[in-house]
C-alpha cells in the first residue's frame, strides 16, 4: 500500500515537513489555499516592489537549522546588523534595553519610579486580579514581575494595544511563548533571568546573527520549496481542503476545491498546518459538540501590512520600529533590510495594523488605512501625504494565537480529540496554536518527519 502523506498548508512548517518527508523517498502531496507558498513567512511581490508581512529576519541558535538554510543560498547569505528602536512619549530608545535606557531615555524619574515600583512589587505583591484556581493573567504577571509603574507605561498600553483585548483577559503564557513581536521581551531581559533550562536566554538570541534574502523573506520559503520539489514533493496553489475524512481501511481522504471543482486525494497520514480552530470543522466523522465549542473559543489576531511606496531614504534610521498611541503597533523601512525590495529611488514604508477579523479595521481598503495612519506619520516626521507614490496591502487573518485565559483547556480538548484519531496530525504555528520563530517551525518540522519517517515505514510509531 502507498505510504503518501498529504499536507495542508504551504507555510514554513508544512514545506520543511514535505522537504524532509520526500528527501527521505516518501511520496508526498501539499496542498496551498493561496497562489503562493510562504505563509506568514512570504513576501508581496508587486512591479519591482517586495513587502514582507512584518519585518522577518533569519536568526537562530540551533546550527543545523542555521546550516541548512545558508546551504540552500549556496552560503552566500550574508549577516546584517538588526536596529531596532522604541518610540515612548517622543523618545527613542534602544533595543534591547538597557539599565541606562530605562533611566535616562525614559527619563530619569520615571526610572527611579520604575525601580521603586519593581522593588515594591517584590516586597509587597499586589494581589491576583484572577481568582484562585483561573488561569494567571497578563495583568497578574507583569505587575508580580516588573511593579506597578511599568505595567501601567508599557505592557498595558502595548499589550492591548496589540491585542485588541484587556491584560487581565490574556493567559500571562502569551509572554514566554512571544519572544519576539513586542518589546515585552526586553523588559523582561533587563529584570528577569533566562527563562527555562534548555537553549539561549532571551537575550543570547536577540544578539544573534541575522540574515535576509535580497529581494524578501520569502527566498527562503521559496528555495525550501524548489529543495522539496526537486526530492519529489508535489505542491498544489490554490487548493483548499474541505473535507478530511477517515476511511475504514486506515486511510484519510482530503476533499479540497481547486479552480471551482471539487476533487480529492487519499493517503496514509494527513499533517495539518491550516488554523487549528478551522481544521476540527473539516474532520469527518465530525468531532463532538464540546470539541467544536472548544474550538470557537480559540483564535487568532489578524495583521494588516501596510506598505506606503516613496523616495524618502533613510526614513527610520533601523529597520524598524516600535510604538504606541498609533494605529499601527511597529513600522519598518524596507530599504533597511535590502536595497533590492524596491526599484532604484524608492522605498517602502511597512505599518503593521493589529485588528480583529470582525473589526471595522480589517475590513478598511488600503486607501482608508492611509487616511487612517498619514496623519500619525507625519506628525512624527517619518512621511507627510505628498510623500507616499502608492500603496500596498497584505491581510493574514490568521497571524497570532490570542491566549485568553481559558485557551489551555480549550486547546488541549482539541488536541486530545486530533490526536484520537488514526493518520491525523497537526503541526506549525497555526496548526498546533502556537506562536514560532521560522527556525523553531523548521526544527519541529523536521523532527516531526524523523518520527512520521519511522511510523510509515514500520520502524516505530507516533
Amino acid at each position: 500500500m502507498e505510504h503518501k502523506i498529504i499536507i495542508l498548508g504551504g507555510g514554513i512548517s508544512g514545506l520543511s515537513l514535505a522537504w524532509r518527508l520526500s528527501s527521505k523517498g516518501l511520496k508526498v502531496h501539499v496542498l496551498e489555499s493561496e497562489s503562493e507558498v510562504g505563509g506568514l513567512a512570504g513576501t508581496l511581490r508587486k512591479d519591482g516592489y517586495c513587502m514582507d508581512i512584518g519585518p522577518h529576519s533569519f536568526f537562530s541558535d540551533d546550527s543545523e537549522i542555521v546550516d541548512t538554510v545558508l546551504e540552500l543560498f549556496d552560503n552566500k547569505l550574508i549577516p546584517k546588523p538588526r536596529e531596532v528602536k522604541f518610540l515612548y512619549q517622543d523618545r527613542y530608545l534602544d533595543y534591547p534595553l538597557s539599565a541606562n535606557s530605562v533611566l535616562f531615555q525614559m527619563g530619569f524619574w520615571s526610572g527611579v519610579l520604575a525601580g521603586l515600583s519593581f522593588m515594591k512589587s517584590r516586597i509587597m505583591p499586589k494581589k491576583r486580579s484572577s481568582a484562585i484556581g483561573e488561569e494567571e493573567t497578563v495583568e497578574d504577571w507583569a505587575i508580580e514581575n516588573f511593579g506597578e509603574h511599568l505595567y501601567r507605561t508599557f505592557f498595558k498600553p502595548y499589550t492591548e494595544q496589540f491585542w485588541k483585548m484587556p491584560c487581565s483577559e490574556l493567559s500571562s503564557r502569551t509572554i514566554p511563548t512571544h519572544t519576539r513581536m513586542s518589546f515585552l521581551n526586553t523588559l523582561r531581559l533587563l529584570l528577569l533571568k533566562p527563562i527555562g533550562k534548555k537553549g539561549s536566554s532571551l537575550i543570547e538570541r536577540e544578539m544573534l546573527p541575522t540574515f535576509y534574502p535580497d529581494t524578501g523573506f520569502a527566498e527562503i520559503a521559496e528555495r525550501v520549496t524548489d529543495a522539496a520539489r526537486d526530492a519529489g514533493t508535489r505542491i498544489q496553489i490554490n487548493s483548499s481542503a474541505a473535507a478530511v475524512e477517515e476511511l475504514p481501511n486506515g486511510r484519510v481522504r482530503v476533499r479540497y476545491e481547486c479552480e471551482g471543482e471539487l476533487k480529492e486525494i487519499e493517503g496514509s497520514h494527513v499533517v495539518s498546518t491550516i488554523p487549528l480552530n478551522q481544521f476540527v470543522k473539516i474532520l469527518s466523522p465530525a468531532a463532538p459538540p464540546e470539541v467544536q465549542a472548544s474550538a470557537k473559543r480559540l483564535d487568532y489576531r489578524s495583521l494588516i501590512a501596510l506598505g506606503m511606496v516613496t523616495e524618502k531614504q533613510n526614513i527610520l534610521n533601523c529597520g524598524y520600529i516600535y510604538v504606541l498611541d498609533r494605529p499601527y503597533n511597529r513600522i519598518s523601512d524596507m530599504n533597511e533590510f535590502s536595497p533590492a525590495t524596491s526599484p532604484e529611488g524608492d522605498n517602502i514604508l511597512m505599518l503593521e495594523i493589529p485588528c480583529l477579523r470582525d473589526s471595522v479595521v480589517w475590513s478598511a481598503s488600503k486607501e482608508e488605512l492611509f487616511d487612517m495612519c498619514i496623519g500619525s506619520l507625519a506628525k512624527d516626521g517619518f512621511l507627510a501625504p505628498g510623500d507616499v507614490k502608492r500603496l500596498l496591502i497584505v491581510k493574514a487573518p490568521y497571524a497570532y494565537p490570542i491566549y485568553r485565559k481559558d485557551y489551555a483547556q480549550n486547546l488541549n480538548k482539541l488536541l486530545d480529540h486530533i490526536n484520537g484519531r488514526k493518520g491525523i496530525s497537526t503541526l506549525g504555528r497555526a496548526g498546533e496554536f502556537i506562536y514560532m520563530d521560522i527556525d523553531k517551525c523548521m526544527r519541529k518540522a523536521f523532527d516531526f518527519a524523523d518520527l512520521l519517517i519511522e511510523d510509515q515505514t514500520g520502524y516505530g510509531a507516533i
